[in-house]
């Protein structure tokens, strides 16, 4: 059996023109989908919804300029309350009800082309991805960690 090697360049432009990772990862912003689901999981543990941002970006490895940009963005859309305490003690978010109609609408789109994914291929197939996949996650976190290790240092 003959094995064909794979680039970088392989992958890269399989993910990029392929799969049309504009169309893929935009419909609705992947970073403002990241951000409303930490909301919403820290949120689920609170009797008032409130999540400080303090404790979001550390859920978020973020730093509080970061952060403060993509809660800007995600407000401005419509999707959070960016309030502050009544003290003035700290700040924190809310979701909308739009923000939860939208992280509601884009679970149902992945749950939709999950289960069209789940229907063209074959379960092998889907077993040996996810195991390729999880194994890709490794090595990339344990470079991020390498790096992060060199940067403390």
């Amino acid at each position: 059996m003959t094995t064909k090697r794979i680039t970088f360049e392989q992958i890269e432009d399989f993910f990029s023109e392929e799969l049309d990772m504009d169309r893929v990862f935009h419909s609705m912003e992947r970073a403002d989908y990241v951000l409303l689901r930490h909301i919403q999981n820290i949120s689920k543990s609170r009797d008032d919804d409130r999540v400080y941002l303090r404790e979001l970006g550390e859920s978020m490895g973020v730093d509080m300029q970061m952060l403060s940009r993509m809660i800007t963005s995600v407000q401005d859309k419509g999707y959070v309350l960016w309030l502050t305490k009544e003290d003035k003690s700290g700040t924190y978010v809310v979701l909308t009800d739009g923000g939860i109609k939208r992280i509601d609408k884009e679970k149902e789109e992945m749950r939709e082309t999950f289960a069209k994914i789940k229907r063209t291929i074959p379960h092998e197939d889907l077993e040996i991805t996810l195991d390729t996949f999880q194994k890709i996650s490794g090595i990339i976190k344990k470079q991020w960690a390498l790096k992060d290790t060199i940067a403390s240092s």
